[in-house]
Formats: C-alpha cells, structure tokens, sequence
C-alpha cells in the first residue's frame, strides 16, 4: 500500500553504527527487528529507505528483520548505508497512529540471534493526540499585525459595510488587509482600539500585544446575516484545503453584556468573476467568560475541490471572527493566531519593525523609480505599454496576476489618461475577461505632482463660472471632474468627464473641454441650471498635463505700454504713423510701423529634471 511520505520521520542518529554492550566492538552482523508496539512478537511494521533523485525520490521498505554490516551500520539491500524512516500511523489509515517496538539482537558463529542489546518501545514518541502533518509544525502564525500596529483607531460604523481597520497580507488580495464587514447598515455599532495599559487586560497565557479591539453594538438592526471582523490567511484557497490548523483567539465579553459570544468562521472567497460565492463555514461558536480567556479552537481548512473560481486569480481564505447578529453586544478580542498545527506557542511575539516589512511592503498601483533598466519582478514599466489577461494582446505584460492593477486604473483613472482598447464597458472584471487592452498612465518626460484636496463650488447659470474657496490649485489646464451629493450637478456639465480649468481670479474659474482650449481660455458657457445639493470638483487621479514649450498667448503677455519721448508728436492722416517735428508745424520724418521680430517658437519651460525609469506594482 502507498504510505503518505509526508509522515515519515527520518532517524540519522542511526545512521551511525551499533556497538556490542558487552565489548563497545561493532555489532557486525547483529538483527535489527520492527514490531507494531502493541502487538510485540506477532505483527511486523515496515520500516524504509529513500532512492532517487531530487523531486523524483523514492520510499522503499528496508528488510525486517534486518542484518547489520560488519562495522554495524543499517545498509540497504545493495550495501550502501542509508538513513532509516518510521511511519508512525496505520499504513492503510494515516489517522490512526501506529508505534514502533524494535530489539536488537547480537548474533552466534551461525549468525542466528544470541544477546538481547537493547529494545526501544513507544517509537518514536508522537502524542497521541497529534494528526498527520502536525508532527513538526513550524509554530509560525499566520494572521499577520495580530496586534493591530498601524490601526484606524476608531470608527463608527453605524453606516459603514467595508472598512480597512488594520493593514495585513495585501498583495494579490481583492479584500485584503483587516477589515470590519456588515451587510446592512443601520445597527449602531462602533469599533475602538484600546491599549492594554490596566494590569487587568494582562493575558497571561501570552504576551500581551499593545492593543486590543473593542466592538459594541448598542442600537440593534433586524435582518443582518454578516457582522465581523475578516483576517487574511491565504491568498488561493487551494493552497492550505484539507489543512489542519489550530486557531488561538483571546477574548472577553464586557461585564454586564448580554450576548457573550463570537462564531470563528473560514470563508473561502472564490474571486472576481466566480458565479458565486459559498457561504462561510462555522468552525466554533465560543462562549466569553467575563475576564480575558485564551481560546484555542482546532479545524481542518475544508476542501477545494469543485468549487467554481473567477478568472481574476484572486481567490483567497479568510478567518472571520463574527459578533452577536441583530442584537446588543460589548466584547473585545485580541491576537488572534493561526497554526498549522494542532499546537501553539505560549509566547508569540513579532516586533514593530517585523510587522512593518509586510505592512508596508509595495501595494498595487504604487510608483517606484530606478536607474536599473531591469523591470522588477511584480512591476511594470510606465512606458506607454498595456497590460491585460494572458489571452489577451497587452505589450507590457499579458498574465491573470495584472488583474489588481487593471481593476484599480479602470476605477480610478480616466479613460483619458489609461485608456481601455475598445472603451470601457460594463465593470472592469467584464474588459479584463472580455481580453481587453488598459494602457498604463504614460510617465516618460513627466514630473510626478502631488494630488489636491478637491473643493466645494457654486455655478452661476449661463456665465461658466464657478466660485470654489481658493482658486490657487487650480492652474490653467489642471484635469478635473464634478462630483455631487443629494442633487446634480449644473446641468450641461457631465460627471465621469474630465474638464480642464480657467483661472479668473482668487476664487473664480471657468472649465474647457479639452487643454488646448483651456490654455486659450475658450470656455464652456451652457445656457443651464446652477445645480443642486452639494457640488465638488476634483482632480483626475493619473491625470497628464503641461508643455515642454509654450507658444504664449495675447493674454498672458505682463501688460504694458511703451512711451514715446522728444520732439512734438502729430498724427498723420491715415494714423498708422507719426511726424516728427523739430519745431511747431515743421514736420521733419515719418515714422513707419517697427519691423516684425522673433518667430512664434514654442520656448522651453522644462523644469531641471532627471531621467529615471518608472514602474507601477502589480
């Protein structure tokens, strides 16, 4: 039968050589034998070898009972010495373990067994209650910031459905980070940060993070299915099904709360473009005590097997620590850790500086500049190239892991500025699947600006002008669009649609419909309402502008004069010239219009720069 080589547990120490306990001499010859420990004398248990090649090895049952070498070493059936491995579980049943009894045994002139040397029982020693693949687990947690470093502090999330709360694992993830999730606004909830300052927040099964996070539930909304706080654990769910893991959560319900308890679920997010998505799956429902309690909770990562994924790659396991549903509740929780394993430590510790490499690790859309000309791996170039799925015809990187970035450009970027081969159509995950092309912001040339806050505006109909609190932001050709609130915008605007602005004075401006016209102070001017509720206008995030020469209009010549000095002055009949006169009535010469000079050449307005290569994350 084919045993699980997963489970083999290698024994180099006897890869040494065996030594008579009467002499110390080798024990040449002597008889190793292998017995199933509660079954001494009766059952045979196999033992093996490994054969092979790295990636191709091979396990193969060494012999039992098993003659030594003349300088007592274990050999293979070819003479070679080798490493044995134990299979400590039922061969035809991996979750049943199955001990070693083993004796030793010297050998007479005949080579028969003469002198018992020693027996081992209980081999080797596995706790009982341990389960295939938690033999010798690596204790390492896998929710990471379980201390909550770089938190939002607080947030009243009567009206909030999706929120980040503390950054985590976020490369590659739709939903990554932890996140407080409700799917239905209205209950008045309200989630704070505290520190574990009081000698009475001291978990003494642990070591005790700096904070801890307070959920309270004070005015009930009836009909909510989802109310929790969501950690990412994997990116792909395939990757840790049929996983056995043990979950260590420290909790307390807040004395004098009814609804004391929590349900820990694992949710297995499908990804963008999966028909459907499953519902989280109940490990536990732990009832709190009134002081700080260490729960351990222990589960296996259900299986993957037929379920459905998107085309986006994201697919992703979740741990979710879910509260009292439509109900009142106060309860805090803190550290939550995940193992492989049915053990955990009781000293989990990860410093600052630990926490802050992943948390602050490059996120999608981030910018990084270098002089290598080498593409880092995870990056692409801004260079005017695009990017789409592996089917489709992008020129800068054609692969499903594009997906995060070509979801961000689509949402938050002007068709403008990274425009969609085709145009955009219903949703970004409908393009990317559709093997649409999505151009890269273009960064060659362009210095990098730092985005504006946008502000409230009122229009005045049928002159284009728009009042905003400081027009000083707002450069001739900056890339805007309109937002509103409970209204519309003056109508003859559009929202989606970039505009470019007009300064006018400190707190004046008019928009255009493109920079040319904009430079030229050719404004939109529609015979329309002034617009409802509250009205903004704000900058074009990837937006491009400027020049690197500029032609300068009429209007932004220094205004001036030029005077005229000496003599007396008359103008001649067709006033196109003037007469000099050296005395009254004595003209003298006839000054004609100066020759034209200069040539209309765009001059440069460059500013000092320098040339670097530019790449966004993936």
């Amino acid at each position: 039968m084919t045993i699980n080589a997963d489970l083999l547990i290698a024994a180099p120490m006897l890869q040494d050589y065996l030594v008579d306990k009467d002499t110390g001499f080798p024990l040449a010859g002597g008889i190793i034998t292998l017995w199933v420990d509660d079954q001494r004398y009766v059952e045979y248990k196999n033992w093996y070898y490994q054969t092979g090649s790295p990636g191709a090895y091979e396990w193969i049952a060494l012999d039992n009972p098993l003659s030594l070498s003349s300088v007592g070493t274990i050999q293979d059936p070819n003479g070679n010495d080798v490493i044995p491995f134990y299979y400590p579980f039922e061969e035809n049943n991996e979750n049943v373990p199955q001990k070693y009894f083993i004796t030793v045994y010297s050998v007479d002139e005949n080579g028969d067994p003469a002198v018992l040397q020693f027996t081992r029982e209980n081999f080797p020693y596995v706790s009982e209650d341990d389960a295939p693949g938690t033999l010798e687990p690596t204790l390492r947690n896998y929710i990471l910031n379980n201390v909550y470093w770089r938190n939002i502090g607080s947030l009243d999330c009567m009206l909030v459905t999706d929120a980040i709360i503390a950054p985590s694992q976020h490369d590659g993830y739709t939903n990554g980070d932890i996140r407080f999730l409700k799917d239905i606004t209205g209950a008045n909830d309200d989630l704070i940060f505290n520190k574990m300052s009081d000698d009475d927040f001291t978990l003494d099964d642990d070591i005790t993070p700096e904070y801890y996070l307070n959920m309270q539930c004070s005015g009930i909304q009836g009909g909510e299915q989802v109310k929790c706080i969501q950690y990412p654990v994997s990116l792909h769910i395939d990757t840790l099904q049929n996983v056995n893991a043990t979950l260590v959560l420290h909790a307390q319900n807040v004395e004098g709360s009814s609804n004391n308890y929590v349900d820990v679920y694992v949710y297995q997010y499908l990804g963008t473009g999966a028909l459907s998505q499953p519902d989280p799956i109940l490990i536990e429902r732990i009832t709190l005590n009134d002081d700080w309690t260490l729960y351990p909770i222990t589960f296996t990562f259900p299986d993957a097997e037929g379920l459905a994924l998107g085309d986006g790659g994201d697919d992703a396991l979740f741990i979710r620590i879910q509260y009292p549903l439509s109900a009142l509740f106060n309860i805090n929780h803190t550290k939550p850790q995940l193992y492989l394993s049915a053990r955990y430590p009781d000293n989990d510790f990860d410093t600052y500086d630990q926490i802050e490499t992943i948390i602050n690790s490059p996120r999608t859309g981030d910018v990084r500049t270098s002089l290598n000309s080498f593409t880092p791996y995870g990056w692409v170039p801004m260079n005017n190239t695009s990017i789409g799925s592996a089917t489709s015809s992008a020129t800068g990187r054609r692969n499903i892991d594009t997906w995060p970035l070509f979801n961000l450009l689509w949402q938050v970027v002007s068709d403008v500025f990274a425009p969609v081969s085709g145009g955009k159509g219903a949703n970004p995950y409908a393009d990317f699947s559709a093997n649409k092309n999505l151009t890269l912001t273009f960064a060659a040339g362009r210095a990098i600006l730092g985005l504006p806050v946008g502000q409230t505006f009122t229009y005045v109909n049928g002159t284009g002008i728009f009042t905003v609190p400081t027009s000083a932001l707002f450069y001739a050709g900056a890339p805007v669009y309109l937002t509103n609130t409970g209204g519309h915008i003056p109508t003859g605007f559009a929202l989606n649609t970039i505009y470019y602005t007009i300064p006018l004075t400190g707190s004046t401006l008019q928009l255009a419909s493109s920079y040319a016209l904009a430079i030229a102070r050719t404004a939109l001017v529609p015979a329309s309402d002034n617009g409802t509720g509250t009205n903004a206008m704000s900058f074009a995030l990837g937006g491009t502008v400027g020049e690197a020469g500029h032609t300068p209009q009429e209007i932004e010549m220094f205004q001036h004069s030029h005077s005229l000095t000496g003599g007396n002055f008359l103008a001649d009949g067709g006033g196109s010239a003037f007469n000099t006169f050296a005395s009254a009535g004595t003209p003298v010469t006839t000054h004609a219009a100066t020759a034209t000079k200069g040539s209309s050449v765009p001059f440069n307005i460059v500013q000092p720069s320098i040339y670097f290569n530019t790449y966004l994350k993936l």
